[in-house]
């Protein structure tokens, strides 16, 4: 569980650590200046954020290794809340359904609650499709590990990424078309990563570009099958004609409207008391919380919270180049591959660059069970960190000088 040999603290990634506090804490003075009188988000945030750091640093000293030996397990228990989520209803008749049980928002069912007797506002809830995105990078990553260069067998490759879809699928099902669409990023890019010959890329390439442009034509057709919940189409059909559908496009026209009033370099640094166009965007301290950043810190404050996310990925992917094994490498590029999709399908969502579906900022948005999980994940990057190609030759170099020392005392 943790490595027998010590940790370097220079090996420490405080640079991650550094950008984690501050958008955190941008992300608390947003949240308490945008919830209303009678909500608590942010006395909710901040002890979660307290508890999320702890978590970090706990899980930034196990080996990833131990982790990662645990993959099956991982995954199994991963398909079990998915099924507790769709099937386990309250009082559904199940033993013990009372008091672990799934959860539904509209017609949504991606929360697990524990307790409350099927009242809104009692018991604990979290979204399990955010532990799902960490156990589904460290479940490839193993299982591409383990398979080595067979993965550019047909049949090995097929099961592979049958066994990394599968979990998708539970997830689009919910439906959350967001964290499909992340995993399937990360995903794919972790097979890239792994070492898929070009004889399987190329073709993969020239066969799926075409597919997806045919795909996203399919589902504008009226009688189309493949996207099950209305709202989604409507929402695809909104970006290109807004027009029309001036209901569905109210949150992004209202968070555009906030951006633009931000200027500059905002309303909270230039001490403008006028209006506030934030308050007007729905979800506003969740999924379009970015919004207000613009707003508040202008331009300017949209370029630096960017631009340290652009970091934390470089830094994620410094990591994973110099991790001291293929396991680490997967691992660490998976995670920051994850932050850096889920930023962009965030912010593109808020500018409308992508249709709206919903997907938190990583460590600014509200919500325990993502700021929780993305920590859990930094956790990780960091132990990976911690055990890198340097800390490996020094393990090797007091090996050979202890085998010396006991042949000697011989």
């Amino acid at each position: 569980m943790f490595r027998k040999y010590r940790y370097h603290i220079n090996n420490y990634k405080f640079s991650i650590v550094s950008i984690l506090i501050i958008l955190a804490t941008v992300g608390l003075v947003l949240i308490q200046k945008l919830q209303d009188s009678d909500e608590h988000q942010f006395e909710r945030q901040l002890p979660g954020l307290f508890l999320g750091f702890l978590v970090m640093v706990i899980v930034s000293l196990i080996d990833y290794h131990f982790i990662a030996k645990m993959y099956i397990l991982l995954y199994l228990g991963n398909l079990g809340m998915m099924i507790i989520c769709k099937y386990v209803t309250f009082n559904c008749g199940i033993p013990g359904s009372n008091l672990v049980y799934g959860w539904a928002y509209r017609d949504a069912k991606r929360w697990i609650k524990i307790g409350g007797n099927g009242l809104p506002q009692h018991g604990f809830e979290f979204m399990p499709s955010e532990l799902t995105k960490i156990i589904v990078i460290i479940f490839t990553a193993q299982l591409l590990v383990k398979m080595g260069d067979r993965i550019n067998r047909f049949w090995t490759l097929l099961i592979a990424l049958l066994l990394c879809v599968f979990p998708i699928y539970l997830i689009y099902d919910q439906p959350d078309l967001s964290t499909s669409i992340v995993l399937i990023v990360v995903t794919g890019f972790l097979f890239l990563l792994a070492g898929l010959t070009y004889k399987i890329v190329i073709p993969t390439l020239a066969i799926g570009i075409p597919s997806a442009i045919g795909l996203f034509w399919y589902i504008l057709q009226p009688n189309q099958k493949l996207i099950k919940k209305g709202y989604q189409i409507k929402r695809i059909l909104a970006l290109q004609h807004p027009e029309e559908y001036p209901d569905l496009m109210y949150q992004q026209n209202q968070a555009a409207a906030a951006i633009e009033s931000g200027g500059m370099f905002g309303k909270t640094i230039l001490g403008d008391m006028t209006k506030r166009y934030s308050g007007y965007v729905p979800v506003i301290e969740s999924d379009f919380i970015f919004a207000a950043i613009a707003e508040e810190f202008g331009f300017f404050g949209c370029v630096l919270i960017i631009g340290l996310y652009m970091l934390m990925t470089f830094i994620g992917f410094r990591v994973a180049m110099n991790a001291k094994d293929r396991l680490g490498y997967l691992i660490a590029a998976g995670i920051s591959i994850m932050i850096c999709t889920q930023t962009l399908v965030n912010i593109g969502v808020v500018v409308s660059l992508i249709p709206n579906t919903g997907i938190p900022l990583p460590f600014l948005s509200s919500g325990l069970s993502a700021l929780l999980s993305n920590m859990i994940a930094v956790g990780i990057l960091l132990n990976v960190g911690l055990q890198n190609k340097s800390t490996l030759l020094e393990k090797d170099k007091y090996e050979m000088n202890l085998n010396e020392l006991l042949k000697e005392s011989k």
